[in-house]
């Protein structure tokens, strides 16, 4: 046992000044969002690869996603699906029991307002606290079975109550709701409230098949040698 990390000497120090990685991100261990290593960052560099900013990447992201929406005239787009979660905002959550229980959702409205609902709502408001693009955190969207027992219809009705929520405010009168992946309580009270509901995997497939700058300098660095991306997908 080492006595290198003590109360007198501890890992992580509120007092360290403010400092960036070179993806852009805090310099600082006690942060939600995961990435590479110290020793990939200096293997990298020996490489000659370039790091990606990580906020210009999100914000590519995102414009890209409104401008799909816009494309095909939906008033907003319904992610369930944690790997276009990922893409649109950036921020992890219990990925794997995610994929088997979807307990998060995301929407993203034409007018780029974007609308996050997490496990157990606000509490987990702070993984997307170090993205901008994330306007609002409620909670509310687990709908499967183990999640809602007997009471699936109760809960989706009071889910897509929040959704119609918000998009009457950022999409106005346009009841065209793109949506890749929910369950069957949920897609059935989005039809009740008059949401004309359409495929959202045909637009996040295609959003995310054409990579800007930054997402292919996150793509060079895996040649290096490790694999312990910033952000994938």
């Amino acid at each position: 046992m080492t006595d290198a990390y003590t109360r007198h000497n501890r890992k992580i120090d509120p007092s360290r000044p403010t400092a960036t990685r070179p993806d852009g991100t805090p310099d600082d261990n006690d942060q939600v969002e995961t990435g590479p290593t110290r020793q990939a960052f200096d293997e990298w560099a020996a490489a000659g690869l370039e790091v990606p900013n990580l906020a210009e990447m999100r914000a590519y992201r995102h414009a890209r996603l409104t401008k799909a929406i816009a494309e095909r005239d939906v008033g907003g787009i319904l992610l369930f699906d944690p790997l276009n979660i990922r893409y649109a905002c950036d921020a992890p959550n219990m990925q794997l029991w995610n994929t088997h229980n979807p307990f998060r959702a995301l929407l993203v409205c034409a007018d780029g307002h974007m609308v996050m609902w997490e496990y157990k709502g606000a509490s987990f408001a702070f993984l997307t606290s170090f993205n901008p693009l994330v306007k609002e955190v409620r909670g509310g969207a687990g709908l499967f079975n183990f999640s809602t027992g007997d009471r699936g219809e109760q809960a989706a009705s009071e889910f897509v109550a929040q959704v119609d929520e918000v998009m009457r405010a950022h999409a106005g009168s346009n009841r065209r709701l793109a949506v890749d992946k929910i369950m069957l309580h949920g897609y059935h009270a989005l039809v009740h409230a008059g949401f004309e509901v359409l495929e959202g995997e045909e637009i996040t497939e295609k959003t995310r098949a054409i990579k800007g700058a930054e997402e292919l300098n996150h793509y060079r660095l895996t040649p290096a040698g490790l694999s312990a991306c910033c952000s994938i997908y």
